[in-house]
Protein backbone atom coordinates (compact mmCIF):
# COMPACT_ATOMS: atom_id res chain seq x y z
CA UNK A 1 0.00 0.00 0.00
CA UNK A 2 1.53 3.01 -1.12
CA UNK A 3 1.81 6.12 1.70
CA UNK A 4 1.69 9.69 0.36
CA UNK A 5 3.31 11.94 2.76
CA UNK A 6 3.38 15.70 1.89
CA UNK A 7 1.81 15.10 -1.93
CA UNK A 8 5.19 12.56 -2.08
CA UNK A 9 5.05 8.37 -2.24
CA UNK A 10 7.64 7.29 0.69
CA UNK A 11 8.41 3.84 1.57
CA UNK A 12 6.55 2.51 4.70
CA UNK A 13 9.30 1.33 7.39
CA UNK A 14 6.08 0.54 9.73
CA UNK A 15 4.76 -3.30 10.06
CA UNK A 16 1.28 -3.50 10.99
CA UNK A 17 -0.24 -6.43 13.15
CA UNK A 18 -3.77 -7.08 13.65
CA UNK A 19 -5.95 -10.22 14.87
CA UNK A 20 -3.98 -12.16 16.78
CA UNK A 21 -0.62 -10.61 18.52
CA UNK A 22 2.22 -12.90 18.08
CA UNK A 23 4.75 -13.40 21.04
CA UNK A 24 7.29 -12.55 21.04
CA UNK A 25 6.82 -9.66 18.69
CA UNK A 26 8.54 -8.82 15.46
CA UNK A 27 11.21 -6.86 15.25
CA UNK A 28 11.59 -3.16 13.93
CA UNK A 29 8.84 -0.60 14.22
CA UNK A 30 5.12 -2.02 14.79
CA UNK A 31 1.64 -0.78 14.94
CA UNK A 32 -0.88 -2.67 16.99
CA UNK A 33 -4.25 -2.17 17.75
CA UNK A 34 -5.34 -0.43 20.34
CA UNK A 35 -7.01 -3.09 22.41
CA UNK A 36 -3.53 -4.73 22.44
CA UNK A 37 -2.32 -1.93 23.85
CA UNK A 38 -4.84 -1.90 27.21
CA UNK A 39 -3.93 -5.89 27.59
CA UNK A 40 0.14 -4.88 28.10
CA UNK A 41 2.40 -2.37 29.58
CA UNK A 42 3.27 -0.46 26.92
CA UNK A 43 7.11 0.54 28.85
CA UNK A 44 7.78 -3.34 28.07
CA UNK A 45 7.90 -2.70 24.65
CA UNK A 46 11.61 -1.50 23.20
CA UNK A 47 10.90 -0.95 19.40
CA UNK A 48 8.83 1.90 17.95
CA UNK A 49 5.47 1.89 18.41
CA UNK A 50 2.10 2.92 17.24
CA UNK A 51 -1.15 2.04 17.44
CA UNK A 52 -4.18 1.38 15.39
CA UNK A 53 -7.25 3.62 17.17
CA UNK A 54 -10.74 2.62 16.41
CA UNK A 55 -13.06 5.79 15.18
CA UNK A 56 -16.15 4.64 17.52
CA UNK A 57 -13.53 5.09 20.70
CA UNK A 58 -13.20 9.20 22.43
CA UNK A 59 -9.06 9.90 21.48
CA UNK A 60 -8.82 10.49 25.64
CA UNK A 61 -7.99 6.77 25.91
CA UNK A 62 -5.15 7.07 24.20
CA UNK A 63 -3.78 9.54 27.31
CA UNK A 64 -1.65 6.82 28.85
CA UNK A 65 -0.08 5.84 26.04
CA UNK A 66 0.43 9.40 24.01
CA UNK A 67 4.06 9.39 24.83
CA UNK A 68 5.02 5.76 23.83
CA UNK A 69 3.28 6.20 20.61
CA UNK A 70 4.95 7.66 17.29
CA UNK A 71 1.97 6.57 14.92
CA UNK A 72 -1.14 6.64 15.49
CA UNK A 73 -3.46 5.28 12.21
CA UNK A 74 -6.97 6.63 11.98
CA UNK A 75 -9.85 4.87 9.68
CA UNK A 76 -12.24 5.89 8.07
CA UNK A 77 -14.55 2.69 7.79
CA UNK A 78 -16.88 4.40 5.07
CA UNK A 79 -16.98 7.73 2.64
CA UNK A 80 -19.84 9.24 4.65
CA UNK A 81 -18.25 8.56 7.99
CA UNK A 82 -15.86 11.44 9.11
CA UNK A 83 -15.11 10.85 12.65
CA UNK A 84 -11.35 10.58 12.14
CA UNK A 85 -11.13 14.07 11.11
CA UNK A 86 -12.19 15.04 14.22
CA UNK A 87 -10.12 12.44 15.96
CA UNK A 88 -6.94 13.83 14.34
CA UNK A 89 -7.95 17.37 15.35
CA UNK A 90 -8.42 16.39 18.79
CA UNK A 91 -4.90 14.57 19.21
CA UNK A 92 -3.04 17.31 17.85
CA UNK A 93 -4.65 19.90 19.48
CA UNK A 94 -6.01 18.52 23.05
CA UNK A 95 -3.26 15.53 23.52
CA UNK A 96 -0.72 17.93 21.83
CA UNK A 97 0.49 14.80 19.94
CA UNK A 98 3.48 15.49 17.66
CA UNK A 99 4.04 12.18 15.72
CA UNK A 100 2.81 11.06 12.83
CA UNK A 101 -1.05 10.63 12.29
CA UNK A 102 -1.78 8.31 9.52
CA UNK A 103 -5.22 7.92 7.08
CA UNK A 104 -6.36 5.04 6.05
CA UNK A 105 -10.04 3.09 4.96
CA UNK A 106 -12.27 4.67 2.77
CA UNK A 107 -10.76 8.30 1.54
CA UNK A 108 -10.77 10.18 -1.70
CA UNK A 109 -7.99 12.75 -2.89
CA UNK A 110 -10.73 15.33 -3.00
CA UNK A 111 -10.43 14.97 0.49
CA UNK A 112 -6.32 15.48 0.91
CA UNK A 113 -6.72 19.03 1.85
CA UNK A 114 -8.84 18.37 4.20
CA UNK A 115 -6.75 15.15 6.22
CA UNK A 116 -3.62 17.77 6.40
CA UNK A 117 -5.54 20.59 7.65
CA UNK A 118 -7.00 18.28 10.90
CA UNK A 119 -3.20 16.62 11.30
CA UNK A 120 -2.77 13.76 9.73
CA UNK A 121 0.87 13.65 8.76
CA UNK A 122 0.31 10.52 5.84
CA UNK A 123 -2.64 9.01 3.90
CA UNK A 124 -2.08 5.09 3.10
CA UNK A 125 -3.81 5.14 -0.36
CA UNK A 126 -5.00 2.09 -1.93
CA UNK A 127 -3.06 0.16 -4.60
CA UNK A 128 -5.35 0.84 -6.87
CA UNK A 129 -5.33 4.66 -6.42
CA UNK A 130 -4.38 7.21 -8.94
CA UNK A 131 -1.31 8.47 -7.09
CA UNK A 132 -1.45 11.76 -9.43
CA UNK A 133 -4.48 12.96 -8.17
CA UNK A 134 -3.85 12.69 -4.44
CA UNK A 135 -0.25 14.34 -5.63
CA UNK A 136 -2.22 17.33 -7.73
CA UNK A 137 -4.83 17.57 -4.52
CA UNK A 138 -2.32 18.84 -2.53
CA UNK A 139 -1.58 21.92 -4.29
CA UNK A 140 -5.88 22.80 -5.32
CA UNK A 141 -6.56 24.97 -2.65
CA UNK A 142 -4.17 27.99 -1.84
CA UNK A 143 -6.57 29.88 1.10
CA UNK A 144 -8.13 28.57 3.65
CA UNK A 145 -11.54 29.83 5.29
CA UNK A 146 -11.56 28.04 8.69
CA UNK A 147 -9.19 27.58 11.24
CA UNK A 148 -6.95 24.20 11.26
CA UNK A 149 -4.30 22.67 13.31
CA UNK A 150 -1.49 24.20 10.88
CA UNK A 151 -2.37 27.78 11.83
CA UNK A 152 -2.31 29.56 8.61
CA UNK A 153 -3.06 32.91 7.63
CA UNK A 154 -6.89 32.36 6.61
CA UNK A 155 -8.75 34.67 3.89
CA UNK A 156 -10.83 36.12 5.54
CA UNK A 157 -10.18 36.56 9.53
CA UNK A 158 -12.95 39.22 9.70
CA UNK A 159 -15.66 36.35 10.22
CA UNK A 160 -13.74 34.96 13.11
CA UNK A 161 -13.26 38.50 14.78
CA UNK A 162 -17.49 39.45 14.93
Amino acid sequence: MPLLRNGEIMPDSWKMLEGDIPSPLPQGSIIVPFAYLTEIDVNTISQPLGVIFPCDQDVDTLKPYIDRLEVIVLNFPAFKDGRAFSQARKIREQLKFMGEIRATGKIISDQYQFLIRTGFTTVALPETANVQSWQKAMHDFKEAYQPSVLKEKRLSGLRWKV
